[in-house]
């Protein structure tokens, strides 16, 4: 038997832990959070109170465990029951310092914490591939993880350590001291918060955006009473509840073509609009000169899932939730397989991740969908892919139309090529997520890309030159475009996508050959929700776009669109040639409404700028439940 720690080690353990998390929190924190002293004894406070929070897990526990072991006044212990405590303390505490790291760093790149967005990337198969980490990040990640739980462990023994010539260690405050001053904390920054929210008081609502997990806490009712002017409060979004699906609106009237067209439709992860460039994507730009070029054309939202789901099913990518709850594939997809098309489905990511198996793809055969995503890398994968999309072409069964699909990884950070394809010099050798230094090394950064995007031309280039060597060209239609963009600190202070819902991030090239149509350029807003509603009367389909979509269709003499919509994981937006604007749907915690110019800079008059496109917000949030079955 052991001496088992007494309660006051415990207490000296979580009070020093405490101080290496609200360290931790605040590196979350920037400048403008201390630019005021009112400002910065708020941010002061909330460290304070939410680091308590987020350690809080660990206390439950650690005082439960220690209270099991030490009950009956027993001060001693066996070994294995002293290394569970052990286990219990290090293992929780380090864990929340692992996780406020990981959120960090997502915060740092991506502007959001961890989310419903990120745990169904952790959750999903093939999720964390699909971040496409080099090996040398998940070294830097593992050994920053366990520095984190090193640094927890030694921690307990400093505390927990007696010795017979001093004795246990004798500092530490006393708990209900600690406690007294975190509730005092806690209070203070939660009526500041609600005072601000009612006064519409900018640098706190900003301020909060910066903690994972925050919680905003609001006293409208109150500050109306206290005379307090609440009218320039933003609204906070919308709630959509969808009890079920009225999808399509109506049956398809469809009358089948004599003569079927086959789809070849290829995306390339992050590809975005400036990259349709005869220097960088020549192929591509050659196809363009013969097709439909889009010129601002925009993705259905700023991620993977949000851009496919959005081109597929032509609806706004908050549809995701209600569509994967009832297995609901697009009606475009219904079409195909109702008039006997044959599929391959090609892709270098997966289809799990997102959940394109029980969404898009939920109703097509398994092995006609063909994953290459592991082992080599993500250019190899693409090539391999094309090799065997060209394969399908050629053993395909003659008397029937094709589908084929394919997704591009190569363009996908960190951005993959083969020596044969560099056109951007000097390039960054070696990508790691955790030590690049982004500002610094932008550039470099940015030509991988270039180069990856390279690459992908001219596999795009393959297929073409493929089909017209075939003789297929006349009657197949060919669909290039990308799922969402990339930034590069264009516009903001971010790298990659799925944080801003600015050009750079939304808008992609989009190219579509139609037999028969003239080449063309569109230079107007068009949008990832017109796909469908161009390519259904190919189809036969008689009913009006309205019927299954929120697009239009691209051909029709008199296409106009005013403005485009884009999804995340919590809020839509709306991106017009004056204003962007963007509001949370169904969104919990410090999520705000934004409202951003032309080039993405905040709207000093928001009510102004609301104000000249309420007709367009109104039709929007009647689209965000058109397709819902209404309750009762």
């Amino acid at each position: 038997m052991t001496q088992l720690p007494s309660r006051h080690s415990i207490d000296r353990f979580f009070f020093l832990t405490g101080l290496w998390v609200v360290l931790h929190v605040s590196a979350f924190t920037s400048a403008k959070a201390y630019s005021t002293p009112a400002v910065a004894l708020w941010t002061v406070a909330t460290t304070v109170s939410y680091a308590f929070i987020y350690l809080l897990p660990a206390l439950i526990a650690g005082y439960l465990m220690h209270w099991l072991l030490s009950r009956g006044g027993a001060t001693t212990a066996g070994r294995p029951s002293l290394a569970v405590l052990a286990g219990v303390l290090i293992g929780l505490t380090g864990a929340i310092q692992v996780l406020l790291f990981a959120d960090r760093v997502i915060y740092g790149m991506y502007g959001f914490h961890i989310n419903g967005f990120v745990l169904d990337l952790v959750f999903s198969p093939g999720g964390i591939a699909s971040l496409g980490a080099s090996g040398s990040t998940e070294l830097t990640a593992t050994l920053v993880a366990l520095a984190l739980l090193a640094l927890q462990a030694a921690t307990y023994y400093w505390t927990t350590r007696r010795t017979s010539e001093r004795g246990p260690i004798s500092w530490a405050p006393r708990a209900r001291w600690v406690l007294l001053a975190i509730l005092s904390l806690t209070i203070s920054e939660r009526l500041a918060y609600g005072y601000s929210a009612a006064a519409h008081y900018q640098p706190i609502l900003r301020a909060s955006e910066s903690y994972p997990l925050y919680l905003p806490t609001t006293y409208s009712r109150l500050a109306k009473r206290l005379g307090i002017d609440t009218a320039a409060v933003a609204d906070d979004g919308v709630r959509v509840k969808h009890s079920g699906l009225n999808y399509p609106l109506v049956p398809l009237r469809v009358e089948a073509p004599a003569r079927p067209l086959n789809i070849v439709w290829l995306i390339a992860e992050s590809l975005r609009f400036d990259l349709l460039d005869r220097q960088i994507m020549p192929q591509l730009w050659k196809l363009s000169e013969q097709s439909l070029r889009l010129e601002q054309h925009y993705s259905g939202g700023n991620t993977t899932q949000m851009g496919i789901f959005s081109m597929f099913y032509g609806l706004y990518g908050n549809y995701w939730f209600p569509m994967i709850d009832a297995r609901r594939s697009p009606v475009l997809i219904d079409v195909l397989q109702q008039q006997n098309y044959q599929f391959s489905l090609h892709t270098s990511q997966g289809f799990t991740y997102p959940a394109f198996n029980k969404t898009v793809f939920a109703q097509i055969n398994p092995a006609d969908m063909h994953v290459i995503a592991e082992g080599a890398p993500a250019w190899q994968r693409d090539q391999q892919n094309v090799d065997d999309i060209l394969k399908f072409i050629d053993g395909r069964d003659r008397s029937r139309p094709f589908m084929t699909y394919m997704f591009f990884e190569a363009t996908h950070a960190n951005y993959t090529f083969p020596p044969e394809s560099v056109i951007a010099r000097p390039y960054l050798e070696d990508f790691n997520y955790l030590s690049a230094d982004f500002e610094k090394q932008m550039v470099p950064i940015k030509n991988r890309y270039l180069n990856a995007a390279h690459f992908v031309d001219q596999q795009i280039g393959r297929v073409v030159d493929h089909l017209r060597q075939q003789h297929l060209l006349d009657n197949t239609i060919v669909i290039v475009v990308g799922d969402h963009g990339e930034e590069f600190m264009d516009r903001s202070s971010r790298w990659g996508h799925a944080a801003e819902f600015n050009r750079y991030q939304t808008s992609t090239p989009a190219v579509l050959w139609v037999p028969g149509e003239k080449a063309r350029v569109i230079r107007g807003i068009t949008s990832h929700l017109d796909l469908p509603a161009t390519l259904m009367p190919l189809l036969g389909v008689q009913n009006p776009p309205a019927d299954y979509s929120l697009g239009y269709d691209l051909l029709a003499p008199d296409f106009h669109r005013d403005y485009a919509v884009a999804a995340d994981w919590h809020r839509v937006a709306y991106i017009g040639e004056k204003f962007k604007i963007a509001f949370p749907v169904n969104a919990a915690g410090a999520v705000r409404q934004e409202v951003l110019d032309a080039d993405d800079r905040p709207v000093s008059d928001t009510d102004q700028a609301k104000n000249e496109i309420r007709p367009a917000m109104i039709e929007m949030m009647n689209n965000l439940n058109r397709f819902s079955r209404p309750k009762g």
